[in-house]
């Protein structure tokens, strides 16, 4: 039988592993010891990282708010 517990597309990556991937990229800019050109590169990255890990965050709080809204309509039941 299948695992359904996750229902992230194979390629797509975890949450945490997005803000750790994210945490190391302000570590390395902040430390001032990269080129500025590999600032920007990692910054750029940065950005990519947090758009996919807003996502993911959009699409957990459609399925809490789904949840609720279950939840809801079985206690008025």
């Amino acid at each position: 039988m299948p695992n359904k517990q996750k229902k992230t597309q194979p390629d797509q990556p975890r949450y945490e592993d997005l803000v750790s991937q994210i945490e190391t990229l302000v570590d390395q800019i902040e430390s001032g010891d990269l080129p500025l050109e590999e600032s920007i590169k990692g910054y750029e990255q940065g950005t990519k990282l947090i758009k996919q890990a807003r996502a993911i965050l959009d699409q957990a709080q459609q399925r809490v708010e789904a949840i609720d809204l279950n939840q809801s309509k079985e206690s008025s039941d």
